[in-house]
């Protein structure tokens, strides 16, 4: 294999693909990422861990087709470390592989691509079109709740639905919950998804890399297609192509959790919501993060007390003029959903002190609902 390409286009291939590149495997080969120098003048390289798979295509001058397994870190490490400029590779009988740029010379093992894992291919799926704006908000507003409890699999992922024109997702730790979703005209969508946390990681990861580099282009608002076939996930966007194998799980019936009802609606400045509660859960404790949340007519007590620590409290303004309520909540959760809208006020809908808190943003076509569940004070 021989073959110049420049830098930049090397590096934004290997920044995608070596993270996905699994070190820790019992399987040596997983830590390596697979480069394939095509006769029709283009670079191809893939990483897999044998659930989220990465291909990524980029131009090159390629002089003598050929395909090699190098270990990704190091590679990677080297490439962002090159002066600016061409790249040359080279593959000799033994696999080894010299990167040349200017006067920077490397000389690094690699292994026959032979025995790289195949990554599944869509072939014939159908896939669907979405905005990356569009799929990259229902992330970001929803990311937050998904558990990290790779032991709760059914929970350690996103929920990915489609009926009609109406695309949302879905995530829950069992303690809170968030959905978005957002109706695109024209669009006819059926499909159901259970994509797991670094397959959503990823897919937040590679919308964030096209919209960077389709910022300032007159081309439009960038798009995404994807769909799914045999068990696996496809996001394809031009030479990017994700793949992540579907969670084989029940995900809890959300739609029970969302309340149907609320007997108190308070509508409050978000940022100032925000800060207040990063403030007086400075004394809230470590384990719980409890705070107590006092309504009053026109008025929000925030507050909260530790023997360890001490006490402290905020009052905020709001839009309120029910009856009463003290309710608890781990002050983390409700940070996390309000950091994560962009909105300036949202609707906080309430019931009893042990009934769950609905969180809703004031003035947006895209339909968020939060849900946390209350804590005793």
């Amino acid at each position: 294999m021989h073959l110049t390409i420049r830098k930049r286009d090397l590096l934004r291939g290997l920044a995608r693909t070596h993270s996905v590149a699994d070190r820790k495997s019992s399987m040596p080969m997983l830590s390596n990422v697979l480069v394939s120098a095509e006769a029709n003048g283009s670079l191809r390289l893939s990483a897999t861990d044998l659930y989220v798979g990465v291909t990524i295509r980029s131009n090159a001058e390629v002089k003598e087709p050929g395909i090699v397994a190098l270990p990704a870190r190091t590679f990677f490490d080297i490439v962002k470390n090159l002066p600016e400029g061409e790249v040359t590779l080279s593959v000799g009988d033994q696999h080894g592989c010299e990167i040349r740029c200017g006067k920077v010379r490397f000389k690094i093992p690699g292994a026959t691509g032979e025995d790289f894992p195949t990554l599944p291919n869509p072939g014939d799926a159908p896939l669907a079109e979405v905005p990356c704006e569009i799929l990259g908000r229902l992330i970001s507003w929803t990311q937050f709740s998904m558990s990290t409890d790779d032991t709760r699999p059914h929970l350690a992922c996103g929920l990915f639905e489609g009926e009609g024109e109406s695309l949302r997702v879905v995530t829950t730790d069992g303690h809170r919950l968030s959905k978005a979703e957002h109706r695109i005209e024209g669009a006819s969508f059926d499909f159901r998804m259970l994509v797991p946390q670094k397959g959503v990681g990823e897919l937040r990861r590679l919308i964030d890399d096209v919209k960077g580099e389709t910022k300032g282009s007159d081309e439009g608002a960038p798009t995404m297609s994807f769909g799914h076939a045999a068990g696996t996930a496809f996001f394809k966007k031009d030479s990017h192509l994700l793949t992540v194998q579907l969670a084989d799980e029940q995900f809890p019936p959300y739609g029970r959790v969302i309340p149907q009802q609320h007997s108190r609606r308070i509508v409050v400045a978000r940022p100032a919501l925000v800060e207040a509660l990063r403030r007086i859960s400075l004394v809230a404790s470590d384990k719980s993060h409890t705070v107590q949340l006092q309504f009053d007519p026109g008025l929000l007590r925030i507050q909260s007390q530790n023997s360890e620590v001490g006490e402290g409290s905020e009052e905020l303004d709001i839009d309120y003029a029910g009856e009463p309520l003290r309710i608890g909540f781990n002050a983390r959760y409700f940070v996390e959903a309000l950091s994560a809208l962009p909105h300036d006020e949202v609707a906080l809908e309430l019931s009893g002190e042990l009934d769950p808190g609905v969180i809703r943003p004031v003035g947006d076509d895209t339909n968020f609902v939060g849900v946390i569940m209350p804590m005793r004070v």
